[in-house]
């Protein structure tokens, strides 16, 4: 068997992993927010480094001797489809997995998080997206609930009801020209 050397750059002297090395594009108090299991899912943004200048949207902007207030956008201008979702909430269960793992989570836990992101695929191709990330927005809330506990398989379930309260009156309904033209075939 092969021996895992430790990079020292991501590990203290006493073993512990430093989340600000391995991923320094993230702020200290996003990370400690992860780990608490209190970032809001409408901050995911944070995590993505396509998207890191717009974590200071609210700052003030001084051009031109004339003072502006940039608004943040909402969350469906921030998540306007799945890739800028999916890109930063794939950096999160990364953080969760890493402090999961190295606290006692079982080796399955990826799995968990692997089949989350599978179901946003899904039913991302079903819904429409303004409802996906109602969904997500809510799922999210609950799973860090589950978190606070100790428990990750959450993850993996699919809330049926929540489906139904925010998914089902939003289904896709397939192009009338598309339909007419498969009906040729």
């Amino acid at each position: 068997m092969r021996s895992v050397t430790k990079s020292p750059a991501v590990f203290r002297p006493d073993g512990s992993v430093d989340f600000l090395a391995l991923f320094p594009h993230i702020d200290e108090d996003t990370l400690s927010a992860i780990l608490n299991h209190d970032l809001p899912a409408a901050e995911l943004y944070k995590l993505d480094t396509r998207r890191i200048t717009e974590s200071q949207w609210n700052l003030v902007d001084l051009e031109d001797s004339t003072v502006e207030v940039r608004s943040v956008p909402s969350a469906r201008e921030i998540y306007r489809d799945l890739d800028s979702l999916i890109v930063p909430l794939n950096t999160y269960f990364s953080i969760l997995c890493i402090h999961g793992l190295s606290n006692g989570q079982p080796p399955t836990l990826p799995s968990h998080f692997f089949k989350y992101n599978s179901h946003l695929i899904k039913i991302s191709s079903k819904y429409e997206w303004s409802a996906v990330l109602l969904y997500h927005f809510a799922f999210f809330a609950r799973r860090c609930n589950d978190m606070l506990l100790g428990k990750y398989a959450g993850w993996e379930k699919i809330d049926v009801d929540l489906m139904e309260e925010l998914l089902v009156q939003h289904r896709k309904y397939p192009d009338v020209e598309e339909t007419k033209g498969s009906r040729r075939r």
